[in-house]
C-alpha cells in the first residue's frame, strides 16, 4: 500500500504518476525565491486539473521539510480535484536543511524521520508516502551524507521509497553507494535530476547499480521540442532500460505553470512529449515510465 494525502491506495490505483513535482511551496520570503512560490492554492488546484484532463492520475510533491512543505493544502488539492498526492519526508541539500538539524545525532534524525513515517505529521496525522535526500553541486557534505545514511536505514527498517535531489545531475552514483552501505533497497530509489548531465554512460551506471531516474528537466527548452531528452529517452529505451525511467517535471515555478501564465504546465508530459516520444517508442513503453515504473517505486 502507498500513503496520500487523504489516505493509503493500492499501486494500481495510482494510475499514470509523476513522480517529482511541486505543487504548493513556500522556501523562504527572500526576493530571489519569488519564482519558486507557489502559494496561490486556486492556481495550485487549477494546474492540478490541467493535469488530471489529460490522464494523470497521481503526483508526487517533493516538497521537503524546511523548504515549505504544506501537507494539509496538498490534501485540500487532492479533495477537490480527485488526483492522489503523496508528500514526503526527509530534508534536501544543506542549503535548505533547518539549522535544528545540524544539533541532532544520527539516532535522534533517525527517530524524527521515524515518528513522521509510522505517527504522520499535523493534527491529521498525515503520513508521507516517500523520503527526499539531497546533495550540493559536484560534492556530498557531511550533513548530506549523515542524512543519506540515516534515510538509508529508515528505508530498510520502514519499507519507505526514497527519491533524490542530484544537483545538476551530479553525485548519483555517490549517493547510491551511501546508500547501499547502509542496507537501502536501491530498487526503490528514484534520482532526479540526472538528465541535467547529458550523459548517457552516467546515467546507465546509476541503472546498472539497481537505482531508477526521473527525467525531470523536461519542457524547459520548447524551442527544440525537448530533442536532447527525446534522443537520450530513446536511446536509453533502446539499451533495454525503459523498467527504470520515470517522466516527470519538476515544474516548481510559476514560470512553468500555466496557472501563472507560464509554460510549459503539467499537462506538457501527457501531450506534447508524449506526442514525441511516439515517434521513437510504442505506447506500452510510453505508459511504462508514467505508470508501471513510478508504481513500482513507490510500493515497498
Amino acid at each position: 500500500m502507498i500513503n496520500t494525502v487523504t489516505g493509503k491506495i493500492t499501486k494500481k490505483q495510482l494510475g499514470t504518476t509523476y513522480i517529482h513535482e511541486h505543487l504548493y511551496v513556500v522556501p523562504n520570503d527572500l526576493p530571489k525565491y519569488y519564482d519558486y512560490t507557489l502559494d496561490d492554492i486556486d492556481k495550485s488546484i487549477y494546474e492540478t486539473f490541467s493535469f488530471k484532463n489529460v490522464g494523470g492520475n497521481s503526483l508526487v510533491d517533493l516538497t521537503p521539510i524546511n523548504y515549505g512543505r504544506s501537507p494539509l493544502l496538498l490534501k485540500k488539492i487532492s479533495e477537490v480535484t480527485g488526483v492522489n498526492i503523496l508528500f514526503v519526508t526527509g530534508f534536501h541539500k544543506e542549503e535548505f536543511q533547518p539549522k535544528w538539524l545540524e544539533k541532532l545525532n544520527s539516532s535522534q534524525v533517525y527517530d524524527f524521520l521515524t515518528h513522521e513515517i509510522v505517527d504522520g505529521v499535523t493534527s491529521q496525522h498525515l503520513k508521507p508516502g516517500a523520503m527526499k535526500l539531497g546533495t550540493s553541486l559536484n560534492q556530498v557534505n557531511a550533513s548530506e551524507k549523515k542524512v543519506i545514511e540515516i534515510e538509508a536505514r529508515v528505508q530498510r527498517d520502514l519499507r519507505i521509497p526514497i527519491i533524490t535531489h542530484c544537483d545538476k545531475g551530479t553525485m548519483g552514483l555517490e549517493q547510491l553507494k551511501i546508500l547501499q552501505e547502509n542496507g537501502a533497497e536501491l530498487s526503490h530509489v528514484c534520482l532526479s535530476h540526472v538528465d541535467l548531465a547529458e550523459d548517457v554512460s552516467y546515467i546507465e551506471e546509476i541503472f546498472k547499480q539497481g537505482a531508477s531516474i526521473s527525467f525531470d528537466h523536461v519542457g524547459r527548452s520548447l524551442t527544440d521540442c525537448d530533442s536532447k531528452d527525446v534522443e537520450m529517452i530513446t536511446q536509453l529505451v533502446n539499451d533495454g532500460f525503459v523498467d527504470q525511467i520515470c517522466l516527470a517535471g519538476d515544474m516548481g515555478r510559476k514560470k512553468y505553470f500555466n496557472a501563472y501564465n507560464g509554460k510549459p504546465g503539467l499537462k506538457y508530459i501527457l501531450t506534447s512529449l508524449k506526442k514525441e516520444l511516439l515517434k521513437h517508442m510504442n505506447l506500452q513503453d510510453f505508459n511504462k515510465m508514467v505508470q508501471d515504473n513510478p508504481q513500482r517505486i513507490l510500493e515497498m
